[in-house]
């Protein structure tokens, strides 16, 4: 019987699990500013020339704060409406788990290894359960995908690393980091494109008492200091449909919610090169590939009839190409009368076909995030868009003529950006207002992206800090540096939020999926009140921001004047932290 007992012990040390790691640093989800601030304070160890950052989460908080005043002004005098407090007070845009957590439970279950799952958020607020699942699981699956520097990473590393503990990094910052990667303490692993085709390998080595990592099928492996760069390989063919569906029932039974809301992803790549994206390198694959109409059917059909789905957002950088298959798919959702409301990316120049957008909305398409990024022809060339100003209007004008709702994208401080292109951009939101927007300043962090290239650096002038310790690294180029660009960020949102133009995202992102065209009216005029009733906040916001760019200022003067116009490896920076 002794023995008998000790063989099940030593089965058991045998049994090795996994712990899933997901989620951002700081992300839109945020519920607590005092866990916020605490995750700002340990990832502020680890930064390098970051005011350009800091001034940009600023910028984000002060509309959030602005909002939090007048939900708690109107809670005293009740004059907050039913619906604009049912709006605020959704939740359902952001308790839904990442994908890659889906992704990576379905995985291993396929190969039979247990597994935790916890997110970064979790991990810095609850230390006893982070600790007992550090002390369960001996191997760390950290997915990097809303990480968006090392400044962020370390501190997460910092949380993982137990000398008992294997830990493998996958996601979008390790191809963004992976040619240039040097040793982070407690990473063996960098796994490199598709989580899919490199978990054999991953799971024999786990099985091998993380002794032998052997590449299998297409996977190829490379040291760099210390730590193994295992890169998957691409599919054969542009087909996706070989690769499993994320089993989302496994997160339901898990967390023990039945999730209305849930994440899909049917492409990888992207088969345009806007020259500020870095969505057609994330997988190390620069060829387009896709799931089929018939697949992308049968997955919601799935979902919808066994787990009862309402609404499934598609992460994918672009969802409606190839045109063809959108079409395939919209009739499928028709003709098979699947009964789901979907969110998706799309280009405004699939848009701004009628047809189209009557046939998405027939089949149940609820809203679409459309990159606009200006409102003058010049900016959208320099960015290599092949999408023009009369396209982006009848995009709008389409899809508010099908009641589907439409957020958008606005960068703001490109190459060729000036203060008249800008006031084109404001211009053009005013005669054809979206329902929501985004504002973002062009970033040159993803090192990539064409617009990065030896010729455009020459072309326009671009001088940048390669530094990837700060998601917004410095710049400045012929016509704007990225001060002046963030100071325009906060004046475009303060006069599309108080003259009524269109919704901040940022603002109303809980209640995105419940959006309805009778909500406008209410929810502008909340959103002005946000703007015009709190001048106090919006001084001590002034002050604020005025100190910041005093201390930028200083700074870009240190990394930017001697700075050469070719790009310094990302090893200078690891190798100075």
């Amino acid at each position: 019987m002794e023995k008998q007992k000790n063989n099940l012990t030593d089965i058991s040390r045998l049994r090795h699990k996994v712990l899933i790691v997901t989620g951002g640093l700081l992300t839109e989800k945020e519920t607590s500013l005092f866990q916020a601030l605490k995750k700002q304070y340990r990832q502020k160890q680890y930064s390098q020339h970051a005011w350009l950052e800091f001034k940009l989460k600023i910028l984000t908080l002060e509309p959030l704060i602005a909002s939090t005043f007048e939900k708690v002004f109107h809670s005293f005098t009740r004059r907050l409406s039913k619906r604009v407090k049912q709006f605020l007070n959704s939740r359902e845009n952001v308790n839904t788990p990442e994908l890659a957590e889906v992704v990576l439970a379905t995985l291993l279950n396929q190969e039979n290894i247990p597994y935790e799952t916890i997110t970064i958020a979790e991990l810095f607020e609850h230390k006893n359960k982070t600790d007992k699942l550090l002390n369960e699981c001996d191997c760390i699956f950290l997915s990097t995908t809303l990480l968006r520097d090392l400044s962020e990473l370390r501190p997460v590393i910092q949380v993982l690393n137990r000398p008992s503990n294997h830990i493998v990094l996958g996601g979008a910052l390790t191809s963004l980091l992976h040619d240039q990667w040097q040793a982070i303490d407690g990473v063996e692993i960098v796994a490199v494109g598709y989580g899919e085709l490199l978990m054999p390998t991953l799971a024999n080595w786990i099985r091998s008492d993380f002794t032998n990592l052997m590449p299998d099928s297409s996977a190829y492996c490379s040291k760099k200091s210390s730590t193994d760069i295992l890169y998957s390989g691409y599919p054969e063919t542009s087909s996706l449909d070989s690769l499993p569906a994320p089993d989302w029932s496994l997160t339901r039974n898990y967390h023990k919610t039945a999730y209305t809301m849930i994440n899909y992803e049917s492409v990888r790549g992207c088969p345009y090169r806007c020259s500020f994206c870095n969505y057609p390198y994330l997988f190390d694959d620069n060829k387009f590939r896709y799931l089929s109409a018939d697949r992308i059917a049968h997955d919601w059909s799935h979902y919808v009839d066994k787990l009862g789905i309402k609404y499934i957002t598609c992460l994918d950088s672009l969802f409606t190409m190839p045109k063809r298959r959108l079409i395939d798919l919209c009739q499928h959702l028709i003709e098979r009368k699947i009964k789901v409301k979907w969110i998706c990316y799309a280009r405004a120049d699939d848009l701004a076909d009628e047809n189209i957008v009557q046939l998405m909305k027939r089949a149940g398409a609820h809203q679409v995030q459309i990159g606009l990024e200006s409102g003058h022809p010049d900016v959208l060339e320099n960015m290599d868009k092949r999408c023009d100003v009369n396209m982006n209007a009848k995009a709008i004008t389409n899809c508010r003529k099908y009641g589907l709702t439409t957020v958008v994208s606005l960068i703001v401080g490109f190459p060729g950006e000036t203060t008249s292109t800008l006031e084109a951009t404001y211009k053009f939101l005013s005669q054809y207002p979206p329902d929501f927007y985004y504002l973002a300043t062009f970033s040159t962090r993803a090192a990539k992206v064409p617009i990065l290239s030896m010729a455009n650096r020459i072309k326009f002038g671009l001088y940048v800090d390669d530094n990837s310790y700060t998601m917004a690294p410095y710049w400045k180029h012929n016509s704007m540096d990225c001060i002046q660009a963030s100071d325009h960020i906060r004046e475009l949102n303060q006069r599309l939020m108080k003259n009524k133009i269109t919704l901040n995202a940022v603002v109303f992102y809980s209640g995105l999926l419940h959006y309805k065209s009778e909500d406008r009216p209410e929810l502008l005029a909340f959103q002005q009140k946000t703007v015009t009733r709190h001048p106090l906040l919006g001084n001590l916001f002034k002050i604020l921001l005025k100190w910041i760019n005093y201390k930028m200022r200083k700074d870009m003067r240190h990394c930017l004047s001697q700075k050469p116009t070719l790009p310094i490896s990302i090893n200078s920076q690891i190798n100075n932290t």
